[in-house]
Order: C-alpha cells, then structure tokens, then sequence
C-alpha cells in the first residue's frame, strides 16, 4: 500500500522531500531507488521508540504510517514532538480520539484512516450524505473475489490485521452507541455489483462505525462494515482456529518456543508477493439511507479493480492499489493546501468533491448511484 501511494506522491511538483522509511534498510532503498529522483531518500528506522521516530520524521510536512496500526500512537507522538501532519491507512479511533486537543494545540491534523476502506468510502459516506437531507442509515460492503493457486489464504492486505479482525467481535454503531456483536454475526448475501456479484458478508470491528458516528450528523442512527468471505474461505479460516494456529500463547517444538500465530504468519506470502499470482477483483460499495424532500432514498457509491488489471497498469494487487491511491488522495489534499481541520479527523470530514475528482485522476472508476424507496406521507 505504501508502495502504491508512493508511485503517486512521487510525481507532485509540490513535494520538495519524500523520505521512505522501513525498520528493514534494505526495503526502504530498494523503493527509493525504483523512483530515480534526487527527492526521493531512504532512511533505515532503527528502533520505534518515539524520539528516534521523531528524528527521522523531523522537518516534514506530513508523516504517514503505511505499516501496521501498532504504530499509530508512537508516531503520533512522535508527530507532536517534531510539529508535523500525521495520517495512517489502519487506525484505533478509541485510542486515537483523545489526542484530538493535543493536535489542535499544537495546530496540526491527525488524519485516521486514509486508505480504502477507511478512507474512500468515507468519502462516498460523506458524499451521499450531502445528497441528502436527513441519514439513517450507512453500510459499508468490502467485496473480493480474490484466488490465487499459490496459496488457499491469499490475504491482499496486512496477514496480522486480517486475521486478528476475522475472529474478533464485530462492531456497529446504532443510536449514539457502538455495539460491539460476537464474531461472524450479521451474516447476509450482498448484491456487489459485478463483477464480484453477490457474496456472504460479515460484521468486522472496523474504525467507520467509530469515525462516521462522530462525524456525520444529520440524525444518523446505523453504521455498518462488513466484509466478504466465501465460503471457501470461510472454511480455512475455521479450520486454521480450529487447530490452534492463531493463538499467540508459545509451545514447545523439540525444544524450542514457538508462537503457533507467528509460525502461520511467516507461511503466508506477503501482500506484495501475490502481484501477479491473484485473480478476481476487489471493491468497496457504500449504501445510505435517508430523506430527500420528504422521500426515502438510497445513494450506493462504488469503485472496483480486478487484481489483474492492478498487475498490469500498476504492479499491484487491486487492493494494494485501491488502499495506496486513497492515502496519495488524501495526502495530495494535504501538500496542495487544502483546508483541513486541525485535531483529530477522518476521511469524512474532508468537502468529498475533491477527493473524488483526485480519486478519477488516479485511475480509480466511482459509479454514483440512487434510487427512491418509499414515498413518505
């Protein structure tokens, strides 16, 4: 994802600066040297403890955590002490709300979840409700028909976070409250447009609930995400808690500790290995409900790419490109000046007119839909 947001970034006239930064040296040069520009340098990430986080960041505009969310709070504080714009793509709202008056005391934007899913369909969030007069409801549908034979658990994005939010409780938030469902619930069948078509989705704890729920207004009293998962998969994925292999706690191999969690981990290809060895297509949709003149409507906004015209066009995973080019969006709007409110924001909280006309500069197809439910008397 940090790839793909970089193939973006790179190409800005406003960027004097891009550092890529990776705790393994060699990543971040083999990157920066793909770019072949004398903006671009690499820095090797010693340790993640918040001063060496804040040497490296020092003298940025903006820092984003394309790695894993267990990051988020070392680099944010990290961002106080340097002074400068923070994002990432995987965030913890809860965790991450109470820095809000920090940031605003220090004048600076805390910008949680600027990927795809959170990120773009925020801005599709925001954007249907703005359509309308009054919002009832928002669902958010995470589509992927993803195969690959080179392996039957091919994960197009973080394996730990996958993982971790598949067998967690699931999260909604319904009037004012969030509710916080028993793994797997919420099951339906969700119409995708095709090419994905209709697929088995689940309740996930996701950040939008959180985010959407603070942020949208206009009475808004439901918020969803729920994610796809075949049965095939489905299937796997039982099997593999069934037999212990994503507990953490160590056991004894001939002698020696191993974490059965870290051992299946280290047997899955990394998203970037499955370029070119994944089919099928990936999508984000978001449906909501309200009134418009007294009428019941329903706005869906879309977008999509198959994985393999993501190999094509960009040496990418179609989630991979769907996740990095909503983080160089929302990063765009940030060296290009745009207003953004200091504290603690999301995706929604942007005017989603220019996000949406970035995400079509950046190859990303948004289909805006809208139809009339129920005629109200």
């Amino acid at each position: 994802m940090g790839t793909v947001a970089a193939r973006h970034l790179v190409r800005l006239k406003e960027i004097d600066d891009f550092v890529i930064a990776d705790v393994v040296a060699v990543r971040a040069r083999g990157l920066a040297a793909k770019f072949r520009s004398l903006r671009v340098r690499a820095v090797p990430v010693r340790d993640l403890e918040i001063a060496s986080l804040a040497k490296v960041i020092q003298d940025a505009e903006l820092a984003i955590n394309a790695a894993h969310a267990s990051l988020d709070l070392p680099l944010m504080e990290a961002c106080l002490d340097a002074g400068v714009h923070y994002m990432d793509l995987s965030s913890e709202p809860s965790r991450q709300f109470p820095y809000d008056a920090r940031f605003k005391k220090a004048g600076l934007t805390a910008f949680l979840g600027g990927g795809e899913d959170p990120g773009l369909g925020n801005v599709f969030a925001r954007a249907a409700g703005d359509a309308l007069d009054s919002v009832d409801a928002i669902r958010i549908r995470d589509g992927d028909t993803a195969s690959s034979p080179a392996t039957p658990l091919p994960v197009v994005w973080s394996p730990e976070t996958f993982l971790a939010e598949v067998f967690s409780p699931g999260l909604y938030f319904e009037d004012g409250q969030l509710v916080h469902p028993p793994p797997w619930s919420g099951k339906e069948i969700y119409p995708f447009p095709e090419p994905v078509g209709p697929q088995p989705v689940y309740l996930m704890d996701h950040e939008e609930p959180e985010t959407l729920g603070r942020f949208i207004g206009k009475g808004l009293r439901r918020v969803d995400l729920k994610l796809a998962i075949d049965d095939e998969t489905f299937r796997v994925l039982h099997t593999i808690h069934a037999l212990g292999l994503l507990d953490e706690r160590t056991v004894t191999v001939e002698g020696k500790a191993v974490s059965p969690r870290k051992f299946l981990i280290s047997m899955l290809p990394r998203p970037a290995d499955l370029v070119g060895k994944v089919k099928g297509t990936a999508m984000i949709a978001v449906e909501v409900d309200g009134l418009k003149d007294g009428r019941r409507v329903t706005h869906r906004i879309y977008t999509g790419m198959r994985h393999e015209e993501a190999e094509r066009r960009h040496n990418a995973t179609a989630t991979g490109y769907l996740v990095g080019t909503g983080a160089a969006v929302f990063a765009t709007q940030f060296v290009r000046g745009s207003a953004l409110p200091t504290g603690v924001i999301s995706a929604e909280c942007l005017e989603p007119a220019e996000s949406l006309r970035l995400m079509g500069r950046m190859g990303l197809e948004v289909v805006h839909e809208a139809w009339e439910t129920t005629l109200l008397n």
